[in-house]
């Protein structure tokens, strides 16, 4: 094996140290983002998507017209 090769292989295996790493990074900062957005709008009873037990709607519209051609 010359000098070059192995210098090659070196390199090679730097690389792909770094790819690996750098995929590692992006898996972290998606984690973070996902547990970011459930603390602030999942568990926040403030947040957007909160979700406090109960199943009715917050509101009903009763006036429907059963007359509206639009109505299944």
């Amino acid at each position: 094996m010359s000098r070059g090769q192995r210098s090659y292989s070196a390199f090679s295996d730097l690389e792909y140290r770094r790819d690996r790493v750098a995929e590692e990074d992006q898996h972290k900062a998606i984690q973070e983002a996902l547990a970011g957005f459930l603390y602030d709008e999942a568990l926040d009873p403030k947040g957007e998507h909160y979700y406090d037990g109960r199943l009715e709607p917050a509101s009903v519209d009763c006036n429907i017209d059963l007359d509206d051609p639009n109505f299944d």
